[in-house]
């Protein structure tokens, strides 16, 4: 667009020195300027000298932008902007760099993934359980807190130790033993039982928690600690792994996790709000300034409400209640409460519910519900049709009161069976209350039918998709191809269709799914963009570099772009608060080293932030960092990775895709 030229100013017009600064009267604004001198109030920030991507509905840029407190009071050119600066305006000289609006994460799980930061992590490198044991030995063990007494200690930032719990003297219960617990392992074709991991450990329980937080495997202690045996009901919405004769291998998946995860003792209260800090630095250096909790539980609400209390939170959290399908009067009840209690909370949002519909795709856990049935090793149909852990006339009457009374429905849905019935349930609600403007959203989308693709744009259900995770690897390749029918595959993560079909899509990442040694969080608004737009293997270490993955299903980079600002905040309900860089709204930006519209889009991983603004206060800057004990960790662990894998060390991330089902975990 044509930028506006500086003009003389005059009483007279004033108003003029902005774009829409006759809009200032609209959204109360007027009285924050002096009309009683030639020059507005004095804005409290001003970033000048870059482009200004202000992503409204003109798509109009500037180089500039005033913010007086919280709230953007000027948009437009240097010049104009230039009257807003005073003795005491802090200025930022953006040197030719981008302004966007705040990046919102539509998936994340910043309170419950950061317990992560605490554990020993393989970060995700595909190992053997040969070299898993051989890292925990070497490397896991030895950097583990003292174990003095039986208090749990905040650890001091950066430092990995394992598990919890009191002294190993006569150990009587699960919160008598140390644990020993091994994060994001890669779960592709990785194979372990309970014998495996003895080898850790025969007197302690050990768990490896699989990176996807769908997957999970113990030792022979753990097992026992658990009460998990032949004569165990498989729980909900989860699997126990049995051999031949009925006894558990030691591996479980979805919801089976929460058989174990429930004893392990839990993190104090001080030492989850330290890694939630910690988390959410991370999440602020990617430029995010907006986060939808995918599966918020009541004590990761009370994290957030004591870091805002305490002036750390600077984030804006739409919490995604964790819930049962189920068609209970109690349940829906406590929703509603938990809404309320935070409806006028100046940073967190408690309007919608998170639920899993089902797993994951890939080999060997295969408990995402298809359509059609999983394939065996020879290309022929098996009876396995992935984890069906509803029955659809609850999950009808479940959706449709959580419509009724006004929550956002967000699902987990990972095949396409669950993606059909869930958009059935969506429709029956439509039906039994009318349409409603409650932008429910349906995560993942790895695989869906294209009989569906229309359904999102006549149902008003947002596509939240995670598009890092679309590119050929050892993920969408070596785990899933083999295992399912070719025109399945097709149509994996199709963003490209349902965008052509009228969805709205969504940006998210689902961290802490992915993680790369040195990066705790490699998947951002950047990179997914990147991989969206190419659809191709990025990574020079890894044999599908240059390889596509149904290109088809590309999405351009400028809308990859709305994707995390403009339709993110439409989806968190944020839209009349952030999203876009205009008068009256909230001062959250991103500053980008690079303008992405004009950076090749297979180089957009290259793409830096040097700031994050945050209403209106800088809370990134990367020219003011200092080394953190925990990026000097990972580094350790990372040459110890390379060491026991006898190769280079893989630099293309390794995940899997979604969320446990669960209660305590991380994901999605």
């Amino acid at each position: 667009m044509q930028r506006p030229q500086p003009r003389k100013k005059t009483p007279s017009t004033r108003s003029a020195l902005t774009w829409w600064a006759v809009a200032a009267v609209a959204v109360g604004l007027a009285g924050c300027l002096d009309w009683g001198s030639d020059r507005p109030e004095p804005a409290t920030m001003v970033l000048r000298g870059g482009t200004v991507r202000t992503m409204d509905a003109q798509g109009r840029t500037a180089t500039a932008v005033a913010v007086r407190g919280e709230r953007i009071v000027a948009v437009g050119s240097d010049a104009e902007v230039s009257d807003y600066i005073g003795h005491d305006t802090q200025v930022i000289e953006l040197k030719g760099r981008t302004l966007l609006p705040g990046f919102i994460d539509s998936h994340i799980h910043p309170a419950s993934g950061a317990e992560r930061l605490a554990q020993c992590s393989v970060d995700g490198v595909a190992l053997g359980v040969d070299e898993i044991v051989a890292y925990a030995l070497s490397d896991c063990l030895p950097n583990e807190a003292p174990q003095a007494d039986a208090a749990r200690r905040p650890p001091p930032e950066g430092v990995g130790q394992l598990g919890s719990g009191p002294s190993l003297t006569q150990p009587q219960s699960a919160a008598e033993v140390k644990w020993i617990e091994i994060a994001n392992v890669n779960p592709t074709n990785f194979v372990a039982t309970a014998a495996d991991l003895d080898r850790i450990s025969a007197t302690r329980p050990v768990a490896l928690h699989g990176i996807d937080g769908h997957t999970e495997w113990v030792n022979t202690k753990a097992l026992q600690l658990a009460g998990i045996t032949a004569v165990t009901v498989d729980p909900a919405g989860g699997q126990i792994e049995r051999d031949a004769h009925g006894n558990p291998t030691g591996f479980l998946k979805d919801a089976a996790q929460g058989l174990v995860d429930s004893i392990i003792p839990p993190l104090t209260l001080d030492e989850r709000l330290a890694l939630a800090q910690q988390a959410l630095n991370i999440i602020r250096s990617k430029g995010i300034t907006s986060v939808q909790d995918a599966w918020t539980s009541e004590s990761a609400l009370q994290v957030y409400e004591m870091l805002e209390a305490a002036g750390t939170l600077k984030m804006r959290v739409r919490a995604a209640l964790m819930s049962d399908i189920g068609d209970s009067e109690a349940e829906y009840q406590r929703l509603i409460s938990l809404r309320a209690k935070y409806a006028t909370h100046p940073l967190i949002q408690a309007d919608a519910v998170k639920i899993f519909s089902d797993g994951v795709i890939e080999y060997p856990t295969q408990t995402a519900a298809m359509i059609k049935p999983y394939l065996d090793d020879h290309g022929q149909p098996t009876t396995n049709f992935g984890g069906r852990y509803f029955d659809q006339a609850v999950l009808n009457r479940y959706v449709a009161r959580l419509d009724k009374e006004g929550f956002t429905i967000h699902t987990h849905s990972i095949g396409d069976f669950t993606t059909h019935a869930v958009l059935d349930a969506l429709e029956a609600a439509k039906q039994a209350n009318g349409a409603t403007d409650n932008r429910h959203q349906i995560a993942h989308l790895q695989i869906v039918d294209p009989a569906d693709f229309a359904r999102f744009k006549a149902l008003n259900v947002y596509a939240n998709m995670q598009l890092f995770w679309a590119q050929p690897d050892e993920y969408s390749v070596e785990a899933v191809q083999p295992y399912i029918l070719p025109e399945t595959h097709r149509y994996m993560y199709p963003a490209g269709s349902l965008k052509a079909a009228g969805a709205t899509l969504v940006g998210g990442s689902d961290w802490p799914v992915d993680a790369l040694p040195g990066d705790p969080m490699p998947n951002t608004p950047m990179s997914a963009t990147q991989i969206a737009a190419t659809r191709t293997g990025p990574f020079a270490d890894s044999p599908y570099y240059g390889q596509k993955l149904h290109t088809e299903e590309v999405v351009p980079v400028a809308d990859m772009i709305v994707a995390y600002t403009v339709n993110a905040a439409k989806a968190l309900r944020l839209d009349t608060k952030v999203g876009t860089i205009e008068l009256g709204k909230l001062a959250d930006f991103v500053v980008l080293d690079h303008d992405p519209y004009d950076t090749p889009a297979d180089q957009l991983m290259q793409v830096a932030v040097t700031h994050t603004v945050f209403n209106g206060e800088v809370v990134y800057d990367a020219g003011n960092l200092a080394a953190t004990s925990t990026m000097a960790r990972r580094h350790h662990a990372a040459a110890t990775l390379q060491a026991l894998a006898h190769r280079p060390l893989p630099q293309r991330v390794r995940r899997d895709h979604s969320t446990h089902a669960g209660p305590g975990h991380a994901a999605h």
